[in-house]
């Protein structure tokens, strides 16, 4: 329903979205400049310009044999300490102890990076002052922003909300639940309130009893927490 929801907003801003195939090749003019892209099933679409996204990987090798490394990243622990001694590692080159979840996790988003930056920070001062503080304890959070769209996703699924895309007033939102508890939220268009209320639900996790009654409460069950 999610996707369903976007697809048909953004087609009706006019975007086509094309799926069940990859790109796999383009085409160029005398100058160099992009005329075409090749599509795996042997379409070939006009283009003036290509926005292509490759994705994330941290660049790692620099430090190969000197630090402790994991899942793609530099080890560290919940002060962002590596292995070795005074050197920290922040932002997605980090794997760190997410302690929601009990396990290590690299975070590839920009508000991980500050935080991480500002735990480091105050690890290093308490330290010079002989002072301890808590473990670095995030909650994961993304976001977009397109047209006049806003999500928020906080966590690692029940719908509820208005999902037509041709809805003037739609809100809608989603909730993970897992072993009988919510572990990740979704909010389309909610206010900066009901955002903090659905951050909220991620982070306590509280237990579920009715799906159905969940999805027919909605942002009324965030607002219990």
């Amino acid at each position: 329903d999610i996707a369903k929801f976007y697809e048909g907003y953004y087609a009706n801003k006019g975007v086509k979205i094309i799926k069940g195939t990859v790109a796999v090749g383009f085409g160029s003019h005398a100058s160099g400049e992009v005329k075409e892209v090749h599509l795996k099933d042997g379409r070939v679409l006009e283009a003036d310009l290509v926005v292509v996204g490759v994705g994330a990987k941290p660049l790692t090798t620099l430090f190969k044999g000197q630090v402790a490394e994991e899942k793609g990243g530099i080890k560290t622990d919940g002060f962002f300490k590596t292995s070795v001694l005074d050197v920290y590692a922040l932002g997605d080159v980090s794997t760190f102890p997410l302690k929601m979840y009990g396990e290590l996790r690299r975070v590839e988003h920009v508000d991980h990076a500050r935080k991480s930056a500002e735990q480091a920070v105050k690890a290093i001062k308490a330290g010079e002052e002989g002072k301890s503080i808590e473990e670095y304890d995030y909650l994961p959070y993304f976001y977009s922003r397109s047209f006049d769209l806003s999500w928020q996703f906080y966590g690692d699924n029940v719908i509820f909300g208005d999902s037509d895309p041709d809805s003037p007033q739609h809100k809608f939102g989603s909730y993970w639940v897992n072993n009988g508890k919510i572990v990740g939220t979704f909010l389309e268009s909610g206010t900066p309130e009901e955002n903090n209320l659905i951050a909220k639900v991620a982070k306590v996790q509280p237990p579920v009893e009715s799906l159905e009654k969940l999805s027919k409460e909605g942002l009324g069950f965030a607002s219990k927490i």
